[in-house]
């Protein structure tokens, strides 16, 4: 479902029987995970500003018929997919991911 209003598309892979755990945003995804540890809701935010950027025109976000989600972990960091379909249109969507490693994290000590 595409909110135009608030710029937001969400996708949910949840079942009746799946409870809400919690919910995780890195950049403009949110996660919502279940209690069996797996993402039974997705958000993106600014999705027509951020398809822009990408070069795909936002107005497919207008006529969607289906949306499919692909998780793939690579590096140091997950590939998330959205294949966004509208009529016979099937165009694909890559958000990268990036989690930083141990150099990147910085702590302080008081």
């Amino acid at each position: 479902m595409y909110e135009d209003m608030t710029d937001r598309l969400f996708i949910s892979r949840k079942d009746n029987s799946d409870k809400i755990y919690g919910s995780i945003r890195i950049l403009n995804i949110i996660l919502d995970i279940t209690t069996k540890n797996e993402v039974a809701n997705i958000e993106l935010l600014d999705t027509s500003q951020y398809l822009g950027s990408l070069g795909i025109d936002p107005s497919i976000l207008n006529n969607l018929t289906e949306v499919e989600i692909s998780f793939k972990q690579i590096r140091q960091g997950y590939l998330i997919v959205f294949i966004l379909k509208s009529g016979k249109q099937v165009i694909p969507v890559p958000y990268n991911i990036q989690m930083p490693n141990n150099n990147q994290i910085s702590i302080s000590q008081s």
